[in-house]
Formats: C-alpha cells, sequence, structure tokens
C-alpha cells in the first residue's frame, strides 16, 4: 500500500532588508501551536510560536505575557554545555537578555485589562553569529502574534543602528559593531517608539538624536513587511477575556476617594504614599463588600474595586502634574530628589560606595582578581569569551518593605546588571594600564524608583574608591513622562519629568534611562507603558537627561573628585613582566612542575601567562610577589660572560670556591682569581653560606663557568 504525502501548506514571502534577505513563512513547522513563524534574515533563522491560554483566572489583574528565548548550540554548530552535560541547560543571560528585549516592545500593545496566558517561544533554528538576534525576535514575535489573531496593536518594527566615519549603519553586523561608536536598538510603530537599548562610547547628543530618526525610519519599513505579510495570511481574531473595572465601578470608587483623601497622597516619598495606597484600598473593599459579595453584580470584584483605585488615584495624579507641574512628592520637573554620596565604608572590601537619591538607596562593593580570573562566557552565541569586568546587580525583597525569603537571580536583575555595565564599560582602563579582573556587586539597599541608574552612580563611587584609573566618571538618571493620550495612543498633552520615583514609574507613563560622561552618552534604556512616544519626546528626554545626570555627577565628585592613586591595603597587588615566549616552557616545566613549585615556594601567588610573553604575578602581599619574580628571573635568566650576580658559597676547596648561579647552575672562583690577600687555606676567608658579588669571566666549551669576586 503506497504512503500518502502529506501536503503542506506554506505561506512565505521575502523582502530586502537593508542589503540582507528578511522572509517570513508559516505553515510548515509547530502547526499545532497558534502561530509559529520562521523568520529568516540572512543567514540567521528563528522560530517564533505563540500560544494563548484560552481560560485564564478571572482574577488576574494584569497580562501574564512569556518570552521564552531558547539557546541552542545545534544551531550554531557546537555540541557546547558542560563536558559532562552536553545540552542547553538553563537560559544563559543573554537569552535572558533576549527575552527582556521582546517582552518590553511588545507588552504595551496589547488590550489594556487582557488577562488571557500568551506564550511566545523563541527557538533559534540556524544561527551565522553575524548579526545579534534582537531584531528578528521583535519583528518574528510580533508578525506571530497578529497571524494567530491575538488583539494585538501592531506591527511592532524594530532596528539596529551603528554609526561609523560618520555614516549610520542599519543593521550592522556584528564585526561592524567593533569599531561603531553607538550599537542602538530601537522598536515601535510606525512614527513613534516604544523600547531602547542602546551602548556606546560617549555618544554625542547630536548623533544620539540623529540615530534615533534612522532608526525610526527602519522600524517603519519593517512595519510595513509585516503588513505586507499579514494580508497573505488568513487571520482568525481570537476571543480575549478582561479584567477591568466598567465605568460604573470607577465611578462608586470616585466616591469613596474623596478630593482631601486623594491630596493628602501629595507631598509623600514612597513609603507613605504607599501606606496611604494601600489604606484606601482596603477602606474601598470594606465598603463595597455588600457589591462584592452580591452574585448578580459581576462589575464589583475584589480585583475589579482594586483596579478602580489604582485607575481613580493615577487620574488625579497625572491630571494635577500635567495641569501644575507639580509632581507627586510636590517636585517641580527638573528637580532632583535629595542626595547622598559615601565611600570607604568598610576596610576590608578593596572598594566601596554608597549611594542614595530619595528612598532609593544602592550600595557598590568592587572586588579585584588577577587577570586569569576572568568571567568565561559559554553560550549560544559566545564559545569560551572571556570577561574582564562584570558588574552583578541584587534586589533583594527587604529593599521594597517585602517579608521575603531572597531566592535566584531574576530576569529583572540580570537586565539591570548589564545596563550598569554597559554605562561603565567604555570609561574602564585596558588591560596593559590595569591588567586586574573587577567585579562589582551592587545591592539595592531600599527602592524609591531607578535602581539601575543608582547602581551606576554607585558603582563609580565604589571603582574610584577601589583605585580603578576609570578614564573618567560615569553617572545616570531616569526619565519619566506624564500624557494625556487618546485610545489609538496619539498623546494631545505631555510632560517630562527629570529623576523619575517609583510612584511616578507607577503611575507615568515611561521610565527612560540615561547614563554617561560629561562628554557623552555610554547607555540608554526606555520602557513605556504608551503604545509608542514621538521623536519630539525623545529628542527633549535626551537633551534633560544629559543635564540631570551631570548635576548629580558633580555631587558625587564633591565625595570622591578622582580614583584614588592605588589599589588598597587589602586589594591583591600585580606585578607584571615581559619574558621571552621561548622560555615560558622553561617558567613552566613538565606538567608544571616548575611553575607550580614557585607558587607554593613563594606563597601561593597566582601566575598568569600569556603566549606573548607577558606575565602576571597576583597575591596581597608584596614580598611573596617578590619572592616570586626572583625565581623567575633565576628561570629566564641566560648566564653570559661580563654578567654580575650576588651568588652564595656552596663549597670551598683549596684551589678555590664554588658559588651558586642563576638557573642552577655552579660557578668556580680559582685560587687564581682571588688575588694574594686570600692566602690557604681558604677556609679562613670564605665561609659556606656567605653572599659574594660575582662576575663571569669566561665559560668553557663544556659549559664550566668561571667568576672573579667583583670588589
Amino acid at each position: 500500500m503506497s504512503i500518502k504525502r502529506k501536503e503542506v501548506k506554506v505561506i512565505a514571502k521575502s523582502f530586502d532588508r537593508a542589503g540582507k534577505s528578511l522572509s517570513f513563512e508559516t505553515g510548515k513547522l509547530a502547526v499545532q501551536a497558534d502561530c509559529s513563524l520562521k523568520i529568516d534574515l540572512g543567514d540567521n533563522q528563528l522560530l517564533c510560536s505563540t500560544v494563548m491560554e484560552k481560560n485564564p483566572r478571572s482574577d488576574m489583574d494584569f497580562l501574564p505575557l512569556m518570552i521564552d528565548f531558547r539557546d541552542s548550540y545545534s544551531a550554531v554548530g557546537r555540541l557546547g554545555g558542560a563536558a559532562y552535560r552536553r545540552r542547553e541547560w538553563r537560559p544563559s543571560d543573554q537569552a535572558v537578555l533576549y527575552s527582556r528585549l521582546v517582552d518590553r516592545a511588545l507588552r504595551p500593545m496589547f488590550p489594556k485589562g487582557m488577562i488571557n496566558d500568551v506564550i511566545i517561544t523563541i527557538s533559534p533554528l540556524g544561527v551565522a553569529q553575524d548579526i545579534d538576534l534582537g531584531v528578528m525576535s521583535i519583528v518574528g514575535s510580533s508578525l506571530s502574534i497578529m497571524v494567530a489573531g491575538i488583539p494585538f496593536d501592531g506591527p511592532v518594527g524594530a532596528a539596529q543602528v551603528g554609526y561609523i566615519d560618520g555614516q549610520y549603519i542599519i543593521n550592522p553586523t556584528k564585526e561592524q559593531l567593533k569599531t561603531s561608536l553607538l550599537n542602538l536598538l530601537v522598536s515601535g510603530k510606525k512614527g513613534s517608539i516604544n523600547m531602547i537599548e542602546c551602548e556606546g562610547n560617549e555618544i554625542p547628543e547630536e548623533i544620539l538624536k540623529q540615530a534615533f530618526v534612522e532608526g525610526q525610519k527602519a522600524i517603519d519599513e519593517s512595519c510595513d513587511a509585516q503588513a505586507a505579510y499579514l494580508k497573505l495570511c488568513t487571520v482568525e481574531p481570537k476571543k480575549i477575556v478582561y479584567n477591568k473595572p466598567s465605568d460604573e465601578v470607577i465611578a462608586y470608587v470616585s466616591n469613596i476617594l474623596t478630593a482631601d483623601k486623594l491630596s493628602a497622597m501629595t507631598g509623600n516619598a514612597k513609603v507613605g504614599f504607599n501606606e496611604l495606597f494601600s489604606k484606601y484600598e482596603k477602606e474601598a473593599i470594606e465598603i463595597a463588600k455588600e457589591n462584592i459579595e452580591n452574585n448578580d453584580l459581576e462589575d464589583f470584584t475584589e480585583s475589579k474595586v482594586k483596579m478602580a483605585v489604582f485607575y481613580v488615584i493615577k487620574h488625579f495624579l497625572r491630571h494635577r502634574t500635567l495641569e501644575t507641574g507639580k509632581r507627586i512628592d510636590d517636585r517641580d520637573i527638573k528637580e532632583i530628589r535629595t542626595l547622598y554620596c559615601e565611600v570607604g565604608l568598610f576596610p576590608r572590601t578593596h572598594g566601596t560606595g554608597l549611594f542614595r537619591r530619595g528612598d532609593t538607596q544602592v550600595l557598590s562593593t568592587v572586588t579585584l582578581g588577577g587577570p586569569g580570573e576572568y568571567l568565561i562566557i559559554d553560550d549560544m552565541e559566545n564559545d569560551y569569551v572571556k570577561q574582564r569586568y562584570m558588574h552583578h546587580y541584587n534586589f533583594p525583597p527587604f529593599s521594597v518593605g517585602d517579608a521575603k525569603a531572597i531566592r535566584g537571580t531574576g530576569r529583572r536583575e540580570i537586565g539591570h546588571g548589564r545596563l550598569a555595565e554597559k554605562a561603565i564599560e567604555p570609561m574602564l582602563p585596558a588591560k596593559e594600564d590595569f591588567p586586574y579582573t573587577i567585579r562589582v556587586v551592587s545591592d539595592c539597599l531600599g527602592s524609591g524608583g531607578s535602581t539601575s541608574m543608582g547602581s551606576v552612580c554607585g558603582s563609580t563611587l565604589s571603582l574610584m574608591d577601589a583605585g580603578v584609573p576609570l578614564k573618567k566618571p560615569v553617572a545616570g538618571i531616569a526619565m519619566g513622562l506624564m500624557t494625556e493620550h487618546e485610545e489609538d495612543g496619539t498623546i494631545t498633552k505631555h510632560m517630562v519629568l527629570n529623576d523619575l520615583m517609583a510612584t511616578e514609574d507607577f503611575m507615568g507613563d515611561m521610565d527612560f534611562k540615561v547614563a554617561g560622561t560629561k562628554e557623552g552618552v555610554t547607555a540608554i534604556q526606555l520602557d513605556t507603558k504608551l503604545k509608542g512616544i514621538t521623536m519630539d519626546i525623545v529628542h527633549e528626554t535626551i537633551t534633560r537627561a544629559c543635564e540631570g545626570y551631570k548635576e548629580i555627577m558633580d555631587f558625587m565628585l564633591e565625595t570622591i573628585p578622582a580614583p584614588r592613586t592605588a589599589v588598597g591595603t587589602y586589594a591583591p597587588k600585580i606585578f607584571t613582566m615581559k619574558i621571552s615566549p621561548d622560555k615560558i616552557k622553561e617558567v613552566i616545566g613538565k606538567w608544571g612542575d616548575v611553575i607550580n613549585k614557585i607558587i607554593e615556594v613563594s606563597g601561593w601567588v597566582k601566575i598568569d601567562l600569556s603566549d606573548d610573553g607577558m606575565c602576571f604575578i597576583t597575591h596581597q602581599d608584596q614580598l611573596a610577589i617578590d619572592k616570586a619574580v626572583e625565581m623567575i628571573k633565576e628561570i629566564i635568566t641566560d648566564l653570559e660572560i661580563g654578567q654580575t650576580f650576588d651568588a652564595k658559597i656552596t663549597r670551598v676547596e683549596e684551589y678555590g670556591i664554588f658559588v651558586q648561579l642563576p638557573k642552577k647552575k655552579m660557578g668556580l672562583c680559582h685560587v687564581s682569581q682571588l688575588g694574594q690577600k686570600f692566602t690557604p687555606p681558604l677556609t679562613n676567608h670564605f665561609k659556606i653560606g656567605t653572599t659574594l658579588k660575582v662576575t663571569i669571566t669566561w665559560i668553557d666549551p663544556t659549559g664550566k663557568i668561571w667568576c672573579k669576586i667583583t670588589a
């Protein structure tokens, strides 16, 4: 009996994308998902699979969106993974960062009040490793949602922008990014931007602003490509479940939250605000208890009453800010909260910096290590890459007053740590000038908004305290936004806020973080709850942010104006020496016996050797380093006529004395070379163990070394 061939209905279309072929395809792979879309860009292929839960929990008060970017060693043609496992394990930091990029770009585009779980899985099928996968992940996920028929105000386009030799490059390769002044990734709808991720080397403001303009053009093109493909597809709209307060519930809660109660919320910092918010929420639920328990009143549920409380308070505070220019804590729109800085808090650490801005408090600690203590990055796109600077960000529950245990590092912590890392990395000294491996840990001890930028400021303080010769100090600031806008997202009125506090982030429309030096920007990250912000708002925010972080930097430099001239007492010391590459084997010895003996005898120094002959010797005790240097010099020194050494007497004979020379060689000072004052017996003049200064006078063909005593 013959087997029938399965008919596969494939929908595919290709476009030109900045000189590369961009193509979309559905219908062949993972057909049980609501949509599984393959996106190709050059030789890179991703599969973006979207599934929506039809029966969500009815009491959810947020959109349960989950983006899962999966590592795949197969996609890059590597076995990968630990030698004892040889498979993908937990998501790498880079996979987490890709997932966050997509989430931040897509989340604002879903309908308000939607509570259906949406899971998007991004599976690399083939990766050429020539480009970053962020743009593909965003575009593929956006189109996958729309083809699945899930309500979504897309398409969302994305683009990467570089700047090389005065030219803007759209979707540059990784090789091009090595020489680019900036690496900017932007996403959004046609005519607006809703997400930014940027790093660079002191990017001037005007170059940065034009980069956003170029990025918007590329976003528009990728939106057009998605719209063209969508016309080829038969899309069946899905029914979704909402959980949001009705006009009746909002009006009911508005009568409870009187003008006096709402006014009492102003002039407060985060803690006072949160206490009142919680109090009003409980009052509203208690007053509405009878309606909530009445099964005939479907609009009255506890979660909907809570959401109505949020809506009423949010509307009041936003309207007040836009009308009066006064913010929740009564600051002006450009005013920065009170600051406090301190360094050198703990004597045993290598460097510390405490930075406080309002309720936000960050303690950054520096630890210095030898050049061989680098972090090894081994993931899908990085094969044993050595990283000498790392920034780790921790956000413990007690920082916001939560009675919870500390668990593993979350996606937010990974993202904020990487942002601070990008901000400071361009200002680190070259390895040749400062060969240390550097780890900074930023612990958020109190959260009142923009802990990530607090980490940048705290890290700068701690690095300078540790004696790391930063090229220039770096500071950061978060900017907020209050708007009035139509349902389609059109902004009719706006106000940009310097130094965003947590309650304004909660009630406002964007979190726009900018870090840099006095000369230019080094990192940016934008998240927005809006469907997009216009170019004039982007430009206004950049200008204001640069002014703001420079004010903060001036305050920081009053605490420590420049890096300390030397590392601290308890930090390791590093001695750098250059040896001939052909001497490396002698220093290492067979099976490492020579170098291991040096390490042990000197007091357990750390020795790092590179193929070009650079040798780094690390230890906290300078005497241990000196001992190791002496032993290495003894090994690498070639003996030649005319060299002078301090040598110990090992034997005394009638015909002369033997001395210990470098490289375990023996030298003979013959009696004829000693002069008449050293008459026999020589034991009357020379004792074993005594040190003499001797000069090599002759090395005979058999290798015997003859010396004379040098006065």
